[in-house]
């Protein structure tokens, strides 16, 4: 398995029109339920996104990236990272909701 990184870089200012934004929000709980997003995150300064991903290769997260409804409509680009975990938390629940 390999693990990515992502970062997405907002080309337009916020606000999203509505009927894209629903099909990105579609789009992603697809890929979460299908295990290929562990988690997403808007950054706090609202240029963008980050998201942790897996899969069996890099293509896949590039087609996934690829046909996203921000990438499709020139909302948003990414830049992709690939990572070897080797330390993790084995109470990453409670990790991220523990504030």
């Amino acid at each position: 398995m390999k693990y990515f990184f992502v970062e997405g870089y907002l080309k337009k200012t916020p606000p999203v029109p509505e009927d894209i934004m629903k099909s990105h929000i579609a789009y992603s709980q697809k890929a979460m339920d299908d295990n290929l997003i562990l988690m997403t995150s808007t950054k706090t300064d609202q240029t963008g996104a980050l998201f942790i991903m897996k899969s069996n290769s890099a293509k896949k997260i590039n087609d996934y990236l690829s046909n996203e409804p921000l990438k499709l409509n020139n909302i948003q680009d990414y830049k992709v990272i690939e990572f070897e975990p080797h330390y993790f938390n084995k109470s990453l629940d409670k990790w991220f909701i523990d504030k």
